[in-house]
């Protein structure tokens, strides 16, 4: 198992959303609206969701057919933000053993499969935790970030992130650290593990071309 091989993009929804648009397959198939980097759109295969406010539960999983520019005829509002038509999903209900999934993560397929499966009962339980659980509006969740100082919170998960998940790595350039913690600041659907993981990748590339 290559878990290096980050070919699976983990999703968070909240229990609404699970409702309407996981629970039962979409009719055009079509998922998501993430501002993913180009180079990371050619490795996704699979994606998993993630619902919000179920102590970290996988809900389903899915099979990429393509990623696309999120369309207008779709009901996207067309803003360079990438969605993904899939081919086939099957429910999947598992713990995420990792940090909490802001807006998505990238793990391996392989990975995920491996984790073992919740009985009925604890999906259940899990489920109508989402259900009567709070999730902040996106306006509240901008204004509760600028009154607990996200700036610092962000380079102390920046730091400790690094520490946990990368440190057979090189730290991003404190230029590149600087935009991340800008970038999660100013979106809140955005997540360090994701920008981390779309650097190094980009990293990787440049330097394979440069051999």
């Amino acid at each position: 198992m290559n878990i290096d091989n980050k070919n699976s993009l983990i999703f968070s929804v909240n229990y609404e959303n699970y409702q309407k648009n996981i629970l039962t397959d979409k009719e055009n198939r079509t998922l998501g609206e993430w501002s993913i980097s180009k180079d990371m759109t050619n490795e996704l295969k699979y994606a998993y969701a993630y619902l919000t406010n179920s102590e970290q539960m996988i809900v389903k999983k899915y099979e990429i057919e393509y990623l696309e520019l999120a369309k207008e005829e779709k009901g996207y509002i067309g803003n360079e933000r990438y969605a993904f038509v899939f081919k086939k999903s099957e429910d999947a209900f598992f713990v995420y053993p990792f940090s909490t999934v802001q807006g998505r993560h990238y793990r391996n397929d392989e990975e995920m499969d491996a984790l073992p499966r919740l009985d009925k009962g604890e999906v259940d339980r899990r489920l109508e935790l989402s259900r009567v659980g709070k999730t902040l509006s996106e306006p509240n969740r901008k204004d509760a970030r600028g009154r607990t100082g996200v700036t610092q919170q962000a380079q102390v998960r920046l730091r400790d992130l690094f520490k946990e998940e990368y440190s057979h790595r090189q730290m991003p350039h404190f230029e590149i650290s600087k935009k991340m913690i800008a970038t999660v600041e100013a979106d809140p659907e955005q997540d360090l593990n994701a920008l981390l993981d779309e650097h190094y990748l980009a990293e990787d590339k440049k330097n394979k071309n440069n051999n």
